[in-house]
């Protein structure tokens, strides 16, 4: 798979704009609720380096997907690998632009004044489990969502039979404020997308961790495409990567 060289720094756009070279354009970008921690101060950044504007659509990995499908038009988008593959499929990215960007992985998210459980290690993560009362997780039949992730920690784990009677599968943000009432002990997910409403316990430990590998990518329904290019850089660059870290992500920026 080709890329295109995603090394533009913040300064140098800010050069470009400094120097009047760039015109100002709007840029449409698409992606999954996962990344929009990381993506609102990159999208900041870009609009004060260069002048263009960003108008921003997130949705669930479902919901993406299907509007790109239906051939709703966007300069950028960024999803998953696995969708950005079936998107791929459909000729509706410019295949040499697909970059990796982060990965992001499962953490836990419990009541604000709740004790931390110690999830340090695998063991100390399945005994978290099977003790908790209730647990938060995501819709498994969503297609590239946290939901089947979990399900593969627990299959990982050996605790699907212990924990299944008291697993619920809740809305991201519904369950997230069950929490923050007391309905429900603990809650999984991605560890982007724990608000500040609840208290982020820590990630799923090494071994039993699962990572969703997110790319960005310039789509064939691109109207500014020199704009978009250097967006799509920008969010894949050295400079972006302080972003994804704040937001419990790794970059890939090298």
């Amino acid at each position: 798979m080709g890329t295109i060289a995603f090394k533009t720094s913040l300064a140098a756009l800010a050069l470009l704009a400094s120097a009047g070279i760039t015109v100002a354009d709007e840029i449409r970008l698409i992606s999954v609720g996962g990344v929009k921690g990381a993506l609102d101060p990159i999208i900041a950044d870009f609009t004060k380096a260069t002048g263009h504007t960003v108008k921003y659509t997130v949705g669930s990995p479902l919901v993406v997907s299907q509007k790109l499908a239906a051939g709703e038009a966007f300069d950028v988008v960024v999803q998953s690998a696995p969708a950005m593959a079936d998107l791929a499929k459909l000729d509706g990215l410019k295949p040499e632009t697909r970059v990796p960007v982060a990965r992001g992985g499962i953490g836990i998210a419990i009541h604000p004044n709740a004790a931390v459980p110690d999830i340090s290690t695998a063991d100390a993560f399945k005994s978290a489990l099977t003790s908790a009362k209730s647990i938060g997780v995501g819709d498994p039949a969503m297609p590239n969502g946290s939901g089947v992730v979990i399900q593969r920690i627990f299959a990982a784990s050996g605790v699907m039979d212990a924990v299944k009677d008291k697993v619920k599968v809740v809305g991201l943000d519904p369950g997230q404020e069950m929490i923050a009432k007391g309905e429900l002990e603990l809650g999984l997910m991605n560890a982007s997308e724990v608000r500040n409403f609840v208290k982020f316990a820590g990630h799923v430990p090494g071994p039993l961790q699962d990572y969703t590998n997110y790319e960005a990518a310039i789509t064939t329904k691109v109207a500014a495409s020199n704009a978009a290019t250097a967006l799509a850089q920008m969010i894949a660059s050295e400079s972006a990567a302080q972003h994804w870290k704040a937001a419990r992500m790794e970059p890939r920026a090298k």
